[in-house]
């Protein structure tokens, strides 16, 4: 990935006023359960809402992980999965949550590791501004130079960005979608050294306000700081379009959609599977106690026919070419997994 520490430094210093309160209760507000009370919870979409990859949340009550024990199958066998990984992998770490997301049922595994987000965090900017947008228009219209730096040399590994030209003015909207789809580092470094004080304020807000840890409260050099579970929410809000607007919403998962990265979670599952993901890449470096270390993770939403899960693997090891295929064969597992589910159930 294209100079990816300019990009850390500029959202680390532009990200510097105070986070707001706002809409967290929205995905935090969990009932409270007594050790007699286990909810397995109650969800109740908009089935009408004309979109293809959302389904717009009306109301719900969500149970914890065990108020789900049909899932620990499928939890013992990537489990299995993870530790045939570790022994032949060169893997250190792997942590997955996993959830069902129209019936809410949902699992993690290792789910207090933190790990560096990397290029995950363009989902962020892209939610920024298109929340800003549905107040001011306008900021997706305009018009700004691209701040490119050509090297084919420091795009990530089996990526082929179609660059665009340095100095030449693109849309904040063009721009999204390049960084999206490309997970081009130049497009994010171009929105960013653009954010006008508006968008700045709702980027800073949203970490309160989905209640996830925001880069401005972490030390530029503590690479690790999120979860599976954390950054999941992301997908839980687009895909029942409770932060964004519905057609909004359906936006941003249709970009995730078209991401170019496929030999994650996508090569996991049968092919022509629309799979709404994020990828990220990172390098951890050695410390006076601890050797370099590659992470690699892949985050998004598998729409398995009427039944679409939210799947969010992050990964730690010793090369980018192992944790790869960690990624494709757990993704494969749970997609096979799901899949006798769900049979298993008609």
């Amino acid at each position: 990935m294209k100079h990816a520490s300019r990009w850390h430094a500029a959202l680390f210093a532009g990200v510097l006023l105070c986070a707001g309160i706002g809409v967290g209760w929205l995905v935090r507000g969990l009932p409270f359960f007594t050790p007699v009370q286990v909810l397995r919870g109650s969800l109740v979409r908009d089935n009408n809402s004309g979109y293809s990859l959302i389904s717009p949340l009306l109301s719900c009550e969500v149970g914890p992980e065990t108020a789900f024990p049909e899932l620990a199958p499928i939890k013992a066998k990537l489990e299995q999965t993870i530790a045939a990984e570790e022994n032949t992998n060169n893997t250190n770490s792997v942590s997955i949550y996993l959830r069902t997301l129209k019936g809410g049922r949902w699992f993690e595994i290792n789910g207090s590791e933190r790990y560096a987000p990397a290029s995950m965090l363009k989902v962020f900017v892209m939610l920024a501004y298109y929340k800003e947008a549905e107040e001011n228009p306008w900021v997706l219209d305009q018009s700004v130079s691209f701040e490119g730096t050509r090297n084919t040399a420091d795009d990530t590994p089996g990526e082929v960005i179609p660059h665009f030209t340095n100095g030449a003015s693109y849309t904040t909207d063009a721009l999204i979608r390049q960084m999206i789809i490309y997970s081009d580092n130049d497009a994010l470094n171009t929105l960013v050294d653009h954010f006008d004080p508006s968008t700045l304020s709702v980027f800073n807000d949203m970490f309160t306000e989905l209640n996830i840890t925001p880069p401005r409260a972490v030390k530029e050099q503590s690479f690790d700081f999120m979860s599976v579970s954390e950054y999941s929410i992301v997908y839980r809000v687009l895909f029942s379009a409770t932060y964004l607007s519905e057609a909004d919403s359906q936006k941003a998962l249709d970009l995730l959609s078209q991401a170019q990265y496929t030999q994650g979670i996508v090569a996991g599952v049968p092919a022509r599977t629309t799979v709404a993901h994020k990828f990220g890449v990172a390098t951890i470096p050695a410390t006076a106690t601890s050797t370099a270390q590659d992470e690699l993770h892949d985050c998004g939403i598998i729409y398995y026919p009427d039944h679409p899960y939210l799947l969010c693997i992050m990964t730690r090891g010793g090369d980018f070419a192992s944790l790869q295929q960690d990624l494709q064969d757990l993704s494969k597992t749970t997609y096979q997994q799901i899949d006798a589910f769900y049979k298993s159930q008609k």
